[in-house]
């Protein structure tokens, strides 16, 4: 006590009683208190300082985990596995199942427990979960609702650690918060907003779309590609609100805001539309094509149950191209004969300046003109001559490649081709002949009056 509080001269009664001890006893509490607090304070400090470096969920398990040295798991609402620091991922998605059986189970060894119900009431709750390990599991929070899960891994847990935890779950909360308050914001001025749909129906001139571009935060640059994405943006993962009430629209704007590429997003009952500025890509050293892939990926990965299409535009420097950018973007959607997950309008030739140029009427009557003979023969035989000759046209008149596409034997292909000859009464191995009937097809699978399986 001297040392840290100066000298005391205490009598012999008080030395009798035992205060000294009682007052040595009482300062190591509170110094032990003081520097279990002033360890929490460190923590904290540094966990905000990345906080207000705008980093996400994981990144900021990474970041306790740098600080603490303790793995960390983070869960969904049904304890399944989302990410984890400090751990192999084979043994965190182990850990989470053993975790799953125990919530199932509702024990904890020999005693019931309603885990959820603990976490809800306590905020932080310490489980023994195996011989191996503990866990320190605490609820992460966005807009007052728990979202997930998020737990320490260790043998034992003091005070500090439960003070760590406290202060990850309020960062983590007040980050979630933020995230979701600028994807509102952004959904707003970018989504409902409605700029994109004023673009891609000439409302605007290029003066006015650059100031509002501009007041909202987007960069247009000099250069722009158009993106149109096939879904279901009413889809909810869980048949609920997911982790965060996070829809695929919101998911689709969000991929992109995290990666600091602000852009213009709309959507309708079918399609996610996006505006891609080039230059915004380069700026970053990014492809816009590998951006792409990467986009589907994650998409694919977080959405499995949906089939993602995208169709991609050709590149204009001009606003005034971008109704009809939008217009490719949608073609090469729809006329993804390939069945590729990614079409470009480029690679569709002929048919695409076609449809870009050409009057919608007078493209369904050369439609009808080339095929009718066909369309009308199927429809009173219930047969696929016209499905037929698609693939056989395709196929570069290969009768193997064909039949295999068509499931139909060689000789049973042969037999078709003969018939569609005869039919339309054309030589439909001849180049030219092959070229008109391949557009037609394509002009009908776009005008929406075709399937092609």
């Amino acid at each position: 006590m001297s040392s840290n509080y100066g000298d005391y001269n205490f009598t012999e009664k008080e030395l009798e009683s035992g205060l000294p001890q009682m007052l040595l006893n009482c300062l190591d509490a509170v110094l032990t208190e003081k520097n279990n607090l002033q360890a929490a304070m460190d923590f904290t400090n540094q966990a905000i300082r990345q906080f207000l470096n705008g980093v996400g969920e994981t990144r900021l398990a990474d970041v306790c985990y740098q600080l603490t040295n303790i793995p960390i798991i983070l869960e969904d609402l049904g304890f399944n596995y989302l990410y984890s620091i400090g751990l192999d991922p084979e043994l965190a998605r182990q850990y989470s199942g053993r975790l799953r059986k125990i919530v199932t189970n509702q024990h904890d060894g020999d005693h019931p427990i309603n885990l959820t119900e603990r976490i809800e009431k306590e905020q932080i709750v310490e489980l023994v979960q195996s011989d191996e390990h503990k866990r320190l599991i605490a609820p992460m929070v966005s807009r007052g609702k728990i979202v997930g899960y998020c737990s320490f891994i260790k043998t034992s847990f003091d005070e500090v650690d439960w003070l760590k935890m406290q202060q990850l779950c309020l960062i983590g909360s007040v980050s979630n918060y933020n995230k979701e308050t600028i994807l509102d914001t952004e959904l707003k001025l970018n989504i409902k907003g409605g700029l994109l749909e004023d673009m891609i129906n000439n409302r605007l001139n290029p003066v006015i779309l650059f100031k509002r571009a501009r007041y909202i935060g987007v960069d247009l640059g000099k250069e722009y590609q158009f993106l149109v994405l096939k879904g279901d943006p009413n889809f909810y993962p869980n048949g609920k609100d997911p982790i965060g009430g996070m829809n695929l629209i919101e998911g689709f704007s969000r991929y992109f805001l995290e990666r600091n590429l602000n852009i213009l997003i709309s959507e309708d009952s079918q399609n996610i539309a996006a505006l891609l500025p080039v230059d915004l890509f380069s700026k970053y050293g990014i492809s816009v094509d590998k951006f792409i892939n990467k986009l589907l990926y994650f998409l694919k990965e977080k959405y499995p149950t949906i089939p993602f299409k995208i169709g991609m535009s050709s590149r204009s420097e001009s606003l005034e191209d971008i109704p009809i950018l939008y217009q490719e973007a949608l073609i090469s959607l729809n006329l993804n004969d390939q069945k590729k997950d990614i079409m470009y309008f480029d690679d569709l030739g002929a048919v695409g300046i076609l449809f870009r140029a050409g009057n919608m009427d007078d493209i369904r009557h050369f439609y009808n003109k080339m095929l009718s003979k066909l369309l009308e023969y199927d429809r009173g035989k219930e047969s696929e001559l016209t499905k037929t000759l698609y693939y056989y046209i395709q196929s570069g008149q290969n009768i193997g490649k064909s039949a295999k596409a068509m499931n139909l034997s060689i000789g049973g292909l042969r037999y078709r081709v003969q018939k569609i000859a005869e039919i339309l009464d054309a030589d439909i191995n001849d180049l030219q002949t092959s070229c008109q009937l391949f557009l037609a097809l394509q002009a009908g699978i776009i005008l929406g009056d075709l399937e092609m399986e």
